[in-house]
């Protein structure tokens, strides 16, 4: 938690309430409650597990990473990208919600069942990782969902805060308790 706040600079939530690192821990060892950020310093772009490991492996092949990335339950993958770059990912195929803005939460580890794949400090260095632009990784999304794709859409879920702000996107649920829209500010 003390790289979340030290190393990156992230305000962290416990619930809907701004935490302190020391006093977040204690939080989530007493209460089941879930650690999250603003979208302030990132975009978050979520797809299928299936899709983001495959787009994950062509980043590298085509010198687009490293980019950072939470793995929730072998269900979906979470792409880190550049703050306000997000959104023309939105019109890709297989791009299941892109949460922006300081309105937008992302749901941060070790809550819900999430861990980082590639996490977004470097591992050698109390420095964080420079984060690509969102259109940098158009083609290898584009292609990995070709390849591993299926249905671009996840399960609705009516009547949550999720299926209502997928709603009026029109487009598919965000996954189960990947962000957290609050109503302002989230795309």
């Amino acid at each position: 938690m003390e790289a979340y706040n030290q190393v990156l600079g992230w305000p962290l939530l416990v619930g809907t309430t701004f935490m302190p690192p020391d006093r977040a821990a204690a939080e989530l060892t007493k209460h089941r409650a879930e650690l999250s950020t603003p979208c302030s310093a990132f975009d978050a772009v979520t797809v299928s597990h299936a899709v983001g490991m495959e787009a994950l492996v062509l980043f590298g092949r085509r010198h687009v990473g490293p980019v950072p990335c939470l793995v929730e339950r072998r269900d979906y993958v979470i792409l880190l990208v550049q703050a306000g770059t997000g959104a023309p990912l939105e019109r890709l195929e297989g791009v299941l919600s892109v949460e922006a803005g300081p309105g937008g939460r992302l749901v941060l580890p070790p809550s819900s069942g999430r861990q980082w794949d590639t996490p977004p400090w470097a591992i050698t260095s109390d420095k964080p990782c420079r984060l690509p632009e969102g259109l940098a990784l158009a083609e290898s999304l584009a292609d990995a969902q070709r390849l591993f794709g299926g249905p671009a859409t996840s399960p609705r879920q009516e009547g949550s805060a999720i299926g209502q702000a997928s709603a009026r996107s029109g487009r598919g649920a965000a996954p189960p308790s990947a962000v957290r829209p609050t109503g302002s500010g989230s795309s």
